[in-house]
């Protein structure tokens, strides 16, 4: 698999997948391998939105391409933060927060639940590779 193929889909695999069902907080629902406002500095314009309890941003860099995602999730972070790790050479950082478009920030601070969430997801692209 191609390294911006696997940036693209461990990003979208990390913040993308996630549908939100509960209403609290308006956030941007992008990825920037599909639409090129999505990737920093971020453009608003035009760029969906979607509706949750926690606000997500992803960075999944391989190759020297980097691809940014942003979506919601249903479910609320025990404290905003980031966290860095590497799977199958895609280097990747997500962070999540809880207050309307934090998303569209270039560096929020993501959440620990969601890292628990994520390493299994990576642990699961890696045993399939």
């Amino acid at each position: 698999m191609e390294l911006k193929t696997k940036a693209a889909y461990v990003a979208v695999l990390l913040a993308c997948s996630f549908i939100a069902p509960l209403e609290a907080v308006t956030c941007y629902k992008c990825n920037s391998a599909l639409e090129s406002g999505c990737s920093d500095p971020f453009k608003s314009s035009g760029i969906e939105t979607c509706t949750g309890t926690t606000c997500a941003k992803s960075f999944a860099s391989a190759g020297g391409q980097t691809v940014v995602a942003r979506d919601c999730m249903p479910v609320p972070p025990p404290k905003d933060e980031c966290k860095e790790y590497s799977v199958s050479g895609v280097t990747s950082t997500v962070c999540t927060c809880a207050s309307n478009y934090c998303n569209s920030a270039k560096t929020i601070i993501p959440s620990a639940w969601l890292l628990a969430v994520v390493g299994v997801l990576s642990m699961s692209a890696a045993i399939r590779n």
